[in-house]
């Protein structure tokens, strides 16, 4: 049996997941006030809806199969889907039918969550000590 990093920092999913998740918060938490100088830096396309709509979807992607690598290979915890199942709904309460002047603040919790759920997932996979063949980039 090979021995797991002890670290949560690396190229593993669910670090990519959480990071990308941290970056979300960020993001959400900050564009308000950002919002009127992306003209002037040139950056004006990031206010597009779409781009907010594909990150989200890819953010929804890489949780789904890195969540759900971890529940069938390693843990059966029904935890870090739990969290990030709610984080992805206050981030969709919030962009659809929130209030836009919560927004600010419900995004952000949505995506911080999203990263917790990433961080539950590697340490539920880091209590397992199952092994599979196919897990050799996992955090193993």
């Amino acid at each position: 049996m090979k021995l797991m990093k002890n670290t949560f920092v690396g190229t593993h999913l669910d670090f990519i997941g959480f990071s990308t998740s941290i970056a979300c918060a960020i993001h959400c938490a900050f564009l308000p006030f950002l919002v009127s100088t992306l003209p002037f830096l040139g950056l004006g396309f990031l206010e597009n809806p779409w781009i907010e709509y594909g990150i989200i979807l890819l953010s929804l992607g890489l949780a789904l199969f890195s969540l759900s690598h971890g529940y069938l290979r390693h843990h059966k915890k029904i935890l870090p889907i739990l969290i990030v199942s709610f984080g992805f709904l206050l981030i969709s309460f919030g962009l659809i039918w929130g209030p836009e002047s919560l927004e600010f603040i419900i995004t952000p919790v949505g995506a911080l969550l999203i990263g917790i759920a990433h961080y539950v997932n590697w340490i539920k996979i880091k209590e397992s000590h199952i092994e599979f063949p196919d897990c050799k980039n996992h955090p193993k």
